[in-house]
């Protein structure tokens, strides 16, 4: 199952518990609040929606949502299409 960024800013939206309307590309994690708990549950629940497993390690340094964002999209687009 393919995903869109549309579909992961809402997942987003609702494990970190933010406002939908602030998440933008260019916010920073760090000003969104988003902790490694935050990114923890959006990782389980990206694997229990799109069947992809990506640990927390395999993430690469990112200071944006738009970097988080491409990075999830990748990886899950990727092994849809697999």
């Amino acid at each position: 199952m393919k995903a869109t960024e549309t579909e992961l800013l809402d997942l987003i939206a609702q494990e970190a518990i933010i406002d939908r309307s602030k998440l933008v590309r260019e916010a920073t994690l760090e000003d969104l609040g988003i902790s490694s708990l935050d990114l923890i549950s959006m990782l389980f629940e990206l694997e229990e929606k799109y069947g992809v497993v990506i640990e927390e390690g395999d993430m690469p340094q990112m200071s944006t949502l738009g970097e988080m964002v491409d990075f999830l999209l990748g990886r899950i687009n990727a092994e849809a299409t697999a």
